[in-house]
């Protein structure tokens, strides 16, 4: 257990002396921060304007997930102070500025969600997401969602073998049958999850039925565009009865990769980083080069073409968004 750090404190100006602490971001609002403090309490937090002097690469300079130190003054008077360095961060890259909109910081494992059904099935996702979760150093686990629809899964059974054995554990999952949601359990029990993915695959039935009284909103797919509409807002922490917590988080429509150059994405494909090192020049893209050892593997079976596909589509989509925001 995190020990309580407390000392006097004067940043409050002449609000008087503080109390300095520290805690857990488990959800922000605007410039405030919901933290849950070392000695147990949970407090509403205004976030110290200094912090969005140098924001560098990122959208915002909390987020949740963040070890913070607070000033308290008074029960329903606080400031965050400072964010202490992440152990890892999942993020995506925010089209208009470029920059990487962080989902969650430190973080045990991610949990990608991705519909066999209504929403149609987006591999292509998955793999941005994954890229995404390697980046940040955390583990993941794929759930393909909404069996029921589904009679006949042999499609989605390759994929799932495709990412089991690049050591990606895939489960198929059900809210209304009640498929693997025993596995789910196991898999999110006494770790921080990141629950992310597309609108309207599920993510909040599956936690309902996972721990029946959250009554999380759940809405259909829309049936004249065939998405899903967002009901999770924002991100927070969810306390799980098994253990742990789940972070739940707004679904996505697409996801851009953040902080990346074209030429480093390879690495955190776990098929093509073994690679990347024979390749002839060292800032590859492993496209249009001569002697390419990525490709060369692709052409000789050794990397599935349906990966190389989907890491090309998502250099090509890097380069597209540069241009746009340059």
């Amino acid at each position: 257990m995190r020990k309580r750090n407390r000392k006097p404190s004067r940043r409050g100006g002449d609000r008087g002396l503080g109390e300095e602490m520290t805690g857990d971001v488990i959800r922000l609002q605007s410039r405030h921060a919901v933290v849950d403090l070392s000695d147990g309490q949970r407090i509403r937090c205004t976030l110290r304007k200094t912090l969005f002097r140098d924001l560098g690469q990122f959208t915002k300079p909390v987020a949740v997930g963040d070890r913070v130190t607070v000033t308290v003054f008074g029960p329903r008077d606080a400031v965050v102070e400072s964010v202490m360095p992440r152990h890892g961060w999942l993020a995506r890259r925010q089209a208009e500025t470029g920059l990487e909109q962080i989902i969650v910081a430190n973080v045990d494992q991610v949990l990608i969600t991705v519909a066999l059904e209504e929403p149609a099935f987006r591999p292509r996702i998955i793999d941005r997401i994954l890229v995404a979760s390697e980046r940040g150093g955390f583990g993941a686990v794929i759930a393909f969602t909404k069996t029921d629809l589904v009679q006949d899964r042999g499609f989605y059974e390759d994929y799932a073998t495709l990412y089991r054995e690049l050591g990606y554990p895939t489960l198929f999952i059900s809210a209304v049958s009640g498929e693997g949601i025993d596995e789910l359990g196991e898999v999110l029990r006494g770790k921080t999850t990141v629950l992310t993915g597309q609108s309207g695959v599920g993510k909040s039935s599956i936690l309902n039925v996972l721990q029946p009284g959250l009554e999380l909103r759940a809405q259909t797919v829309s049936p004249k565009w065939g998405k899903g509409k967002h009901t999770t807002s924002s991100t927070s922490f969810i306390p799980l009865e098994i253990g742990g917590y789940v972070a739940d988080t707004p679904g996505v429509r697409s996801w851009g990769i953040a902080g990346l150059e074209p030429s480093d994405v390879a690495i955190f494909f776990k098929d093509l980083s073994p690679f990347v090192d024979d390749c002839k020049y060292n800032e590859c893209t492993h496209d249009h080069e001569p002697e390419c050892a990525v490709k060369d593997a692709v052409a000789e079976g050794h990397i599935d073409p349906r990966r190389y596909e989907s890491y090309l589509r998502i250099i090509f989509g890097m380069e597209d968004e540069e241009d746009a925001t340059s």
